[in-house]
């Protein structure tokens, strides 16, 4: 089996004239980088649309895609937009608070040139596709953005009511139906692009849906909610990797008994739906598929939580030849592992989280087994250099004295200005004697490592992945870069603007020089 290598960049990171990336010239600049360093697969963040916090795990429509990510000089292309009318700030992070209202004023200018009577566009409509998502978000302007519990007589769905209601507001609800469309046909294309360059696209499935949702308005049986139709326990994860104080994501849980009769029919159908956009698929928090973590909906915190029986393996019955990857990171227990067992889909392995000085860490990239997908971090992580400038004293030295170790452990070349042996006088063995080198690193004091630059040490543990034996290795794309903290995509459980916003300086997407490292460290990883 030929193992593969990738990177993972959110659409919002690419690099345009936007404010924010999209399925623009951006992207294919960066396929073309992917392509002639050698990459195979580009990793995507969910293209659900966003709301409150702009995180893509908490959207207000599982089905929809993201009008942000819609490129506006494609339009301007397409006679429907001036490039004047396309607001340009100054490059740097995403200002979500600027951005949204303007793209959503140059989309509704462009919609009102738009024929609405193409006939793809009419076929679309038809299909009620997007439909739940074009009326809530319909709902949801008309009531001045409130949750849906607070729209008055319509707070509860009524299919005669809301039937009415779209009748008199008929033109906003086609606008949103054209966002979907123009994303469907600049997702495919961009898709089409990066296939016929030799990059896979791979999707991320957020388990969850947000509580002020369609799903949850137009299909309350979905949910555990209550006479009122508000949950009594939420989503959320005990404390784990990503923070001491679990997370209270508050997101309402499915009623998996419910969904049992009809063979989770809506489950089963969104995995499918998601797998016609994307070449593999990671389902985020899969370990929510064996057993959920349940709040109080009241708690303050998400330590006190009890866990409940998910469906299992059931819910995949027939579909285990498809490519998921299961985000299985966090708490593990042996029925989880059962679940994976059964399923066969590769897991999670994420080498910031070995940096602890156990050599029989499951995340250290020399005992990764052939079925796991490997990262040096992820988006919810710290960049894994300004992991390394967060440490200090012992802990920091224990960090690069495992970076060294596992990279001798792989036969990873070794920069020599992280050759600690020379920097204390002392001579590491030569030759083929792997066990000797490595006891012989964990032989020296501490205090020599401690000074290691993270860069080359983040360098060094990138080529440990890729040298590693899981049958994907996926690398953010601030690791590449060697970035640090101020690259960071997002800190869990924290609701803030520099959340989802770092973005990508372009000029390293046509630097030769690195382009051409990148291919040489690909080629020694021997990825076959």
């Amino acid at each position: 089996m030929k193992r593969r290598a990738g990177v993972l960049l959110s659409i919002s990171s690419l690099p345009t004239r936007e404010g924010i990336g999209t399925l623009g010239a951006g992207a294919y600049l960066f396929v073309d980088f992917l392509a002639q360093a050698g990459f195979s697969v580009w990793q995507v963040l969910p293209l659900t649309p966003t709301r409150e916090g702009n995180s893509p795990y908490s959207s207000i429509c599982a089905n929809a895609l993201n009008p942000l990510f819609i490129d506006l000089f494609d339009l301007a292309d397409l006679g429907l937009l001036k490039e004047s009318e396309i607001d340009c700030p100054p490059p740097g992070k995403v200002d979500y608070d600027r951005l949204i209202p303007a793209k959503m004023r140059a989309l509704r200018l462009a919609f009102s040139r738009f024929d609405r009577y193409d006939p793809d566009f009419l076929a679309l409509v038809r299909s009620g596709k997007y439909e739940d998502y074009a009326r809530f978000s319909v709902l949801s302007d008309a009531f001045g953005g409130k949750p849906f519990w607070e729209w008055g007589e319509y707070a509860e769905y009524d299919e005669a009511r809301v039937a009415a209601f779209m009748a008199q507001h008929e033109e906003e609800r086609l606008f949103y139906l054209f966002t979907q469309y123009i994303f469907d046909v600049e997702w495919r294309l961009l898709k089409d692009y990066a296939n016929e360059n030799g990059v896979s696209i791979f999707g991320d499935m957020p388990i969850y849906v947000a509580m002020n949702s369609a799903e949850v308005y137009f299909h309350p049986e979905l949910f555990l909610l209550d006479a009122r139709r508000r949950p009594t326990e939420v989503a959320g994860v005990p404390p784990d990797y990503f923070n001491s104080e679990g997370q209270l994501w508050g997101n309402p849980l499915y009623d998996w008994e419910g969904m049992k009769k009809d063979g989770y029919r809506w489950w089963r159908d969104r995995i499918r739906r998601e797998l016609s956009r994307f070449d593999l698929l990671r389902i985020d928090h899969f370990r929510g598929l064996d057993r959920f973590y349940a709040i109080k909906a009241n708690a303050e915190d998400a330590k006190h939580g009890v866990w409940r029986q998910g469906p299992g393996a059931a819910l995949f019955e027939g579909m285990t030849d498809l490519p998921i990857v299961a985000e299985d990171l966090g708490y593990v227990d042996d029925s989880l592992r059962r679940m994976l067992e059964q399923v066969g889909f590769p897991g999670m392995k994420v080498y910031e989280f070995g940096l602890d000085g156990d050599p029989w860490s499951e995340h250290k990239p020399a005992n990764y087994r052939e079925n796991v997908v490997a990262y040096t971090g992820t988006h919810d992580n710290m960049p894994f250099r300004g992991n390394l400038d967060a440490l200090t004293g012992g802990a920091r030295a224990t960090a690069a004295r495992d970076v060294l170790i596992q990279a001798t452990a792989l036969c990873v070349a070794i920069p020599e200005v992280l050759d600690v042996a020379k920097n204390v006088g002392a001579g590491m063995p030569v030759g083929d004697a792997t066990r000797e080198k490595i006891a012989y690193l964990e032989s020296l004091p501490l205090a020599p490592f401690e000074k290691l630059p993270a860069d080359l040490l983040t360098a060094t543990a990138i080529d440990s992945v890729l040298a590693s034996r899981a049958r994907l290795a996926m690398i953010p794309m601030q690791d590449l870069l060697a970035l640090g903290a101020d690259s960071r995509m997002n800190t869990p459980a924290l609701v803030g603007s520099e959340n989802w916003a770092w973005r990508l300086d372009p000029s390293c997407l046509i630097d030769e020089s690195f382009i051409l490292s990148l291919h040489d460290r690909l080629a020694l990883a021997e990825r076959e």
